[in-house]
Order: structure tokens, then C-alpha cells, then sequence
């Protein structure tokens, strides 16, 4: 399971297929970014080869290993934010870095939701609380929970993940600052639309807005999970779509007649 997530060049979602990824999307866009932003990124990408080299000799790249890589996208970000105008291209790294982490967010809690529905016989036991806190920590939500609430609750944990306001892993937080900057970029004003993004980013803005956290449970957690994953992914299509798909040139009339000729 270490080998396919975290070294696997074929496993385009692994740790070193994504920092490969990320390293030569960098590299295309290096007129754009700093020097302390694309020195950090090969930082982490030599760090991961080190790791998989060592993997590869059959040897445990150890708990370290995946603390380095942790706080190595952390220091990359962090570069990123200090280092780098906040013009139309952060806002496009922001964009998409949040899109993807309130879908990640959503299929974290949703797995172990999953993995925790027919456990019945644990509901309010000492396992159910490590288990649900095991879903904080797996979202890095474990100190902010606990200081927003004393005691582990699955109602609470579901409404701090998906619909607090303040907490940057929060879906709700994701999408309300995912639509800033997607506005930031067309200019067009909030809570209007001059793109499909734009249309459906809103939506799901606006639905998280309202809903309150017994309306999700009555639902059913994971359709309104699922639901948002759809969404999302929706949401990146219509970026792609609206801002970075090649467009077909029309042809002009004069011209298809000179060329029949």
C-alpha cells in the first residue's frame, strides 16, 4: 500500500507522481513564479526520490519520511504565498489548490464514515472516539476540533469539516475562498456569473451557505458527499473549459470560399 501511494510512477495520484507533476508544471511556468518558490519545489521532488530509492531497496522509508513530505508542502505553499504577487496566476494556484482539498476533505470523511456505518456495536465507545479523531487527524482538524469542541461527536465533526466557516480544510471555507479567487481572475462581481465556473461554483457556495448539518445527516451523509464531489469535479471541468481549452478558430467566409477555389 506505501509502494502504490507514495512511490508508484504509475499511480498518477502517488506522492511522487503528483510532485513529479507539479515539479514540471512549475518548470513551464518558471517565468512566473520566484526563485525561492521553484527552489523549494525541487526540494521536495529530490526529497520524494530519495524516499523511493530507498523504498526500492526494500527498506521502510519510515514515519519521518511522510512528516518531511508534509511539512515540505507546507513550506511550499508558504512560499508560495510570501514569496509571489497576488495576481491572476496565485490566484489560479489558490483556486485549484482549494477546489482539490474540499474534495479531498469530502472523500477522507466519507471513507471513514463508511468504514465506521456498520460498526454499530462501537457507537459511543472508547474505539468510536479514536476512530472518529483518527478523521481529524487525517484532515490535520484533530487541535481545532478540540478547541472548538471538548467532546468527539460525529454530528459535530461532520458540521467542522464540511460546513465551518474558519477552519481552511472546511468545505464550506474551501469553496467560499475558491469562489473569491475565481471571481478575482474574470472580474466579474460575486454572487453573479460570467462563466459556467462561475455558475457552478456558486451553487455550491450558496447550498453550503444555508444547509445546516441535521439536514445533511437526514439526507444521508455520504449522497450529500458524493453530491459535492460532483459538483466539484464539474467546477474543474468548467475552469479547464473556460479558461485553458483551445477554443476552434472560426473560419472566416471570404477565406473558405478563396480556399474551395
Amino acid at each position: 500500500m506505501i509502494q502504490f501511494l507514495a512511490f508508484d510512477r504509475r499511480n498518477p495520484n502517488s506522492i511522487f507522481s503528483t510532485v513529479a507533476a507539479a515539479r514540471e508544471n512549475a518548470r513551464l511556468a518558471r517565468q512566473y513564479i520566484t526563485l525561492e518558490t521553484w527552489e523549494q519545489i525541487n526540494r521536495f521532488y529530490f526529497a520524494i526520490q530519495s524516499g523511493a530509492r530507498t523504498a526500492a531497496r526494500g527498506l521502510d522509508p519510515g514515519q519521518d519520511f511522510f512528516t518531511d513530505m508534509m511539512n515540505a508542502s507546507h513550506l511550499f505553499l508558504g512560499t508560495l504565498h510570501a514569496t509571489m504577487s497576488h495576481n491572476e496566476g496565485w490566484h489560479f494556484c489558490r483556486l485549484g489548490r482549494l477546489i482539490e482539498r474540499a474534495e479531498k476533505t469530502s472523500r477522507i470523511l466519507d471513507t471513514k464514515y463508511y468504514l465506521l456505518l456498520p460498526s454499530v456495536d462501537a457507537v459511543g465507545t472508547p474505539y468510536d472516539d479514536l476512530m472518529w479523531a483518527a478523521v481529524l487527524r487525517s484532515t490535520s482538524a484533530f487541535e481545532m476540533y478540540r478547541k472548538r469542541f471538548q467532546q468527539i461527536s460525529p454530528d459535530r465533526i461532520v458540521e467542522f469539516l464540511v460546513l465551518d466557516r474558519e477552519f481552511p480544510r472546511a468545505i464550506h471555507y474551501c469553496v467560499v475562498s475558491a469562489e473569491a479567487s475565481l471571481h478575482a481572475i474574470s472580474g466579474t462581481p460575486m454572487r453573479t456569473f460570467g462563466n459556467p465556473a462561475e455558475q457552478h461554483l456558486g451553487r455550491v457556495c450558496a447550498e453550503l451557505n444555508y444547509i445546516q448539518v441535521q439536514e445533511i445527516i437526514n439526507r444521508g451523509l455520504h449522497e450529500f458527499l458524493d453530491d459535492i464531489q460532483v459538483r466539484l469535479n464539474l467546477v474543474g471541468d468548467a475552469i479547464t473549459n473556460s479558461f485553458f481549452a483551445l477554443q476552434p478558430v472560426p473560419v472566416l467566409p471570404q477565406y473558405r470560399a478563396r480556399s474551395d477555389a
